[in-house]
């Protein structure tokens, strides 16, 4: 095996790793998006429901 074969190998395993490691951080990103947007829209109605049931309440009160 020449230095040149296994310079080949080693430049073809660094980029199949880096190229690994790239999908796996594009696809946490991804992840990370749809959570956080799933989570404000989860805050958006538990604040909504708050405010009616705070004003269910002030109604009652009176």
């Amino acid at each position: 095996m020449t230095i040149t074969a296994f310079q080949a190998i080693i430049l073809t395993a660094l980029l199949v790793a880096w190229l690994c490691i790239s999908i796996g951080f594009f696809v946490s990103m991804i992840q990370n998006i749809i959570t956080d947007h799933r989570r404000e829209k989860r805050d958006q109605e538990r604040e909504a429901r708050d405010l009616e049931y705070h004003q269910k309440r002030m109604k009652d009160y009176n």
